[in-house]
């Protein structure tokens, strides 16, 4: 699964990037990569969960798996077969940093990957030119899924 060129690619328009080619996923999944522990976490969760499901995306996490088996294959996997990913780097966890750059590496593209993070947190040096929609509540939150995910859908399948 993944893409044919990174995103790096794509963002710099080397030759190797296809502009036609969307590459293998599973249409309608998303993958969520965030801070597990605490409230907010809890809140800020289930927000994305609802908000994917109102327009009939499946949102995942790799903790909400039962079954044993290694972790970051898990990982890898929901992030390569991932129609769309979405990364809340609130709490600056170096795991959601670590698959955000996974996502980049097997091609991604800009407009499949949604950054959020609450207001506040400090974005580290490899990312602070990237678009990062922070949020100040729960709430706030929904408001910017509800406009943001239906337009994530309708650009990333114009190309099919």
């Amino acid at each position: 699964m993944g893409r044919e060129y990174s995103f790096m690619d794509s963002e710099f328009r080397s030759a190797r990037y296809r502009d036609e080619s969307s590459g293998d996923f599973v249409r309608g999944l998303v993958a969520i990569a965030m801070p597990f522990k605490g409230e907010q976490s809890t809140d800020v969760f289930t927000v994305i969960k609802e908000e994917c499901l109102k327009i009939g995306l499946d949102a995942q996490r790799v903790d909400e798996y039962v079954r044993s088996g290694v972790v970051i294959r898990d990982i890898a996997q929901l992030i390569e077969n991932a129609e769309f990913l979405v990364f809340d780097l609130s709490g600056e966890r170096q795991n959601v940093y670590y698959e955000l750059g996974y996502a980049h590496g097997v091609g991604n593209e800009a407009s499949e990957i949604l950054l959020i993070a609450k207001e506040g947190t400090p974005l580290h040096y490899d990312i602070a030119g990237l678009r990062v929609q922070f949020y100040t509540s729960p709430d706030h939150l929904r408001s910017i899924l509800a406009s943001t995910l239906p337009e994530m859908v309708r650009v990333g399948r114009s190309r099919e």
